[in-house]
């Protein structure tokens, strides 16, 4: 039975399920390497384990080892994946896991491998070439119709080094010159080009999901309206429900192909050259805007605790209901970027703030978060960047 829960990582995302742990009576506790965290200002949060390397966290997670499994590990963000995944066949025997088996894991992580899953069983998705070389990028270069743009295969490395997701080109010359500056400090093998999906956020969707062997017992959608930056997001600033049927469609049958287990957000862009809703990626962890389930009765972590405590009741699938979620200090921010390039209008921003919404961190019953929030936002900004 689970009785308490690690979550791995800090920020928004922890806050949220800090929360939703703690309403239904499970211990939480929160496992960062320093204390720029919201979450680490909860009063939900009963304990913290502050490490400075990974073989110390390692060590601080083993000792809640116990003869019956009563802590659930959870992570945040895509090391914490990686982290749990290097070590997981020793703590799938102490601990509840609360990410896919490795092998998911590997296949949505690495996204030549999605890619080509998803080219394989076609599901519609981007058109993507995966270079090796320069010399493969210069004979792709004659291929493709422009703009297309240039990521990573995993994320979390590349925005590190370059502080964004993904760079536009416009042109041959610029596809060559940028993937030439890229290969002198990341690994050209470790990149895909690919067709750029035009609009903007305003054609983002999301299905969220808990899943247990390729079926949901809990799942939403939404539209990610806003971001921050708003051309290669790194995290959503506002979203509202929605229900989508060609949505629902393929990630379900992306969940039941792959047999999937856990918290999944499966990402679509609508593409308007086509008229289709093309999958983008699967985050295989908790995301930003989870807690707006919160407005429709449930928990995604809540309902992964039921699952493995034997309590499940029937499957939370609610397309329906209309809800929003907002970060409020930085959507504010991004609100006013956008007047001012005249990219959205006040009329459009005044009908969102008067949907009914879910706050990522302002809490009447849990208040320091928020304005720990607003205090450490410059450290925060800095950290990221």
């Amino acid at each position: 039975m689970v009785r308490n829960v690690i979550i791995l990582g800090s920020h928004i995302q922890a806050l949220g399920l800090a929360r939703q742990a703690n309403a239904i009576g499970v211990e939480v506790i929160l496992a960062i390497p320093d204390r720029y965290s919201v979450a680490y200002f909860s009063n939900v949060v009963s304990k913290v384990l502050l490490y400075n390397t990974e073989k110390e966290l390692y060590g601080k997670i083993c000792s809640y080892k116990t003869n019956v499994k009563e802590t659930l590990l959870f992570p945040t963000n895509d090391e914490m994946i990686e982290f749990l995944v290097k070590y997981y066949d020793e703590f799938n025997e102490a601990f509840y896991m609360g990410i896919p088996k490795p092998e998911t894991v590997t296949l949505f992580s690495d996204k030549r491998n999605t890619y080509r899953f998803c080219e394989k069983n076609h599901i519609a998705c981007p058109h993507s070439w995966y270079p090796d070389t320069i010399e493969d990028v210069k004979q792709i270069a004659d291929e493709v119709d422009y703009p297309v743009i240039i990521k990573p295969s995993i994320m979390y490395s590349f925005h590190k080094l370059f502080g964004k997701k993904a760079f536009r080109c416009n042109d041959k010359n610029e596809l060559i010159l940028r993937a030439t500056a890229i290969a002198k400090r990341f690994p050209l093998e470790n990149v895909l080009i690919q067709e750029f999906l035009s609009g903007g956020p305003q054609y983002l969707y999301s299905y969220g999901t808990f899943a247990v062997n390729g079926v949901p017992r809990a799942a939403i959608m939404v539209n990610r309206i806003r971001q921050n930056p708003m051309d290669f997001g790194n995290s959503t600033t506002f979203a509202i429900t929605c229900n989508i049927p060609e949505i629902k469609k393929i990630a379900e049958e992306i969940l039941k192909l792959t047999g999937y287990f856990g918290l999944a957000e499966v990402e679509f862009m609508y593409d308007t050259k086509t008229a289709t809703y093309k999958f983008i990626e699967v985050n295989t962890r908790a995301w930003k805007w989870h807690s707006i389930s919160n407005q429709l009765g449930f928990g995604f972590l809540t309902e992964m605790i039921h699952y493995y405590n034997g309590t499940s009741v029937k499957p939370k699938l609610n397309f329906s209901k209309r809800v929003a979620w907002t970060e409020r200090l930085t959507d504010f921010i991004i609100i006013m970027k956008e007047l001012m390039k005249d990219r959205i209008k006040w009329k459009e921003v005044v009908l969102c703030y008067k949907m009914r919404k879910e706050y990522a961190v302002w809490n009447s019953k849990d208040m320091l978060p928020f304005f720990m929030y607003v205090l450490l936002s410059p450290i925060l900004y800095f950290k990221r960047h």
